[in-house]
């Protein structure tokens, strides 16, 4: 192939055709924030760190409030206390109320209620039949006997539909104790069941 002209026999003028071109060096970018941005970035961080403060004193500084337990109130007892006359008495009914006029234990414990409590002979009278030989001075003269303030109780055990065995207690006000043991006698009849007969039982 014939040389070009004025080409020297070297071929240094076309060399640069198999050169790699170097690369440009990279102009460094400096990438710069503005300055109101940073301010804004730096007082929110700040409000931030302000706002965890507060909640972690909030959370470590708050009061624990024990939940109120409901108080359960307990009833109290029920008083159960025995007259100092019926300590120690035994039977069906034991008792120092007024009783009434249509049983058989109702008709003794009323008769000596209508003694001791009411102190009355003619209401004791209500609870006797004529034939029981009772009559009302006689009541009067007994009741008459009796300290004002004396308390009693009565233990009545039937034996029969018409006879019940019966204790009688009095404690007198200076605290003496008098018992007595009868045997008593009722006629169940209408309107009222009285009492026909009272005697002694060892």
């Amino acid at each position: 192939m014939a040389k070009l002209h004025g080409a020297s026999d070297g071929g240094e003028e076309w060399a640069w055709i198999g050169r790699t071109p170097s690369p440009r060096p990279a102009v460094a970018r400096e990438t710069r924030v503005p300055g109101r941005a940073w301010a804004g970035v730096t007082a929110a961080l700040g409000v931030s760190a302000v706002i965890i403060g507060l909640g972690v004193v909030s959370l470590t500084g708050r009061e624990e409030i024990p939940a109120a337990v409901p108080a359960i109130t307990a009833a109290p007892p029920t008083s159960t206390t025995v007259p100092a006359a019926c300590q120690g008495l035994t039977g069906t009914t034991v008792t120092d109320a007024a009783g009434d006029n249509h049983s058989l234990a109702g008709v003794i414990a009323g008769f000596q209620h209508a003694y001791y409590v009411q102190r009355s002979a003619e209401s004791a009278m209500r609870f006797l039949g004529s034939e029981s030989g009772i009559v009302v001075e006689a009541l009067a003269a007994g009741i008459a006997s009796i300290p004002p303030g004396t308390t009693h109780c009565v233990a009545i055990t039937p034996i029969a539909e018409t006879a019940a065995e019966v204790h009688v207690v009095e404690v007198r006000p200076d605290g003496s104790r008098v018992d007595y043991l009868q045997l008593v006698n009722v006629r169940p009849s209408r309107p009222d069941t009285v009492i026909t007969n009272v005697q002694r039982r060892s």
